[in-house]
């Protein structure tokens, strides 16, 4: 497998292309599908809809059920590349539906994996639209194993090494729901060392890949947006 590439590739059939117990650290956070939740219909509200994540090319509006099979898919092909000392760090946040909240660890619960630990990340704000709930300021970082992993919790800043990362979200060009930088960086220091391999299966502008490089790890990643895979300069 080509290493230190973003191949425009749909990530579960590339994913079949890498041998199994290959990977040693997978980080992502897939689209929520959002608008697949709400039934696909339109937001009247006109300040809900400046909210609205829209993709280059994809639609993010599966059926629900037709996304979480989707994403289980994606999850057990992450199972079968990751080497049994591996960390696969699965990004998700609560969506909301007719005053219903869906807990994102429905998503991710159905496979081989074993949750080690959630990590609460808080972007300390957002925003206050709806008057009759709290603000939504948290989103989660399932930190997903096979067995023990490797651990190196000293390589990361003391005010990281808690199982809350606050991390105020800013603004960044190219796409319209990027991860920030720090949450790649500190998954890739908290489980692999130099020249480890880092897999990002829903790589967009590549932030995964720029932290993997910095940090002198190997990363690959899949896009299936060319939009989004041409921002990126190695």
């Amino acid at each position: 497998m080509q290493l230190n590439t973003i191949f425009n590739e749909d990530c579960l059939s590339g994913m079949k292309k890498i041998p199994d117990n290959f990977i040693n650290t997978i980080v992502t956070s897939p689209p929520y599908n959002k608008k697949g939740l709400s039934g696909k219909k339109k937001v009247g509200n006109q300040i809900w809809s400046k909210f609205n994540i829209d993709y280059s090319s994809y639609g993010d509006d599966m059926n629900e059920e037709d996304y979480t099979n989707w994403l289980n898919q994606i999850i057990d092909e992450c199972f079968r590349i990751l080497q049994p000392d591996g960390s696969l760090f699965f990004n998700h946040k609560v969506r909301r539906d007719k005053n219903i909240a869906y807990n994102p660890y429905e998503l991710v619960r159905n496979n081989q994996f074993k949750l080690y630990q959630i990590i609460v990340w808080n972007r300390k704000n957002s925003p206050n639209i709806r008057k009759d709930i709290l603000s939504p300021t948290t989103e989660y970082i399932f930190w997903l194993v096979k067995n023990k992993p490797k651990v190196y919790k000293n390589q990361l800043p003391k005010e990281f090494r808690s199982e809350v990362w606050e991390i105020p979200p800013i603004k960044q060009s190219g796409h319209p729901a990027p991860f920030h930088p720090l949450i790649p960086e500190l998954c890739i220091k908290l489980t692999t060392q130099e020249n480890d391999v880092v897999l990002d299966p829903f790589m967009g502008i590549g932030t995964t890949a720029k932290a993997a490089k910095k940090l002198n790890r190997n990363y690959i990643g899949f896009e299936i947006d060319s939009q989004y895979c041409s921002t990126f300069k190695d």
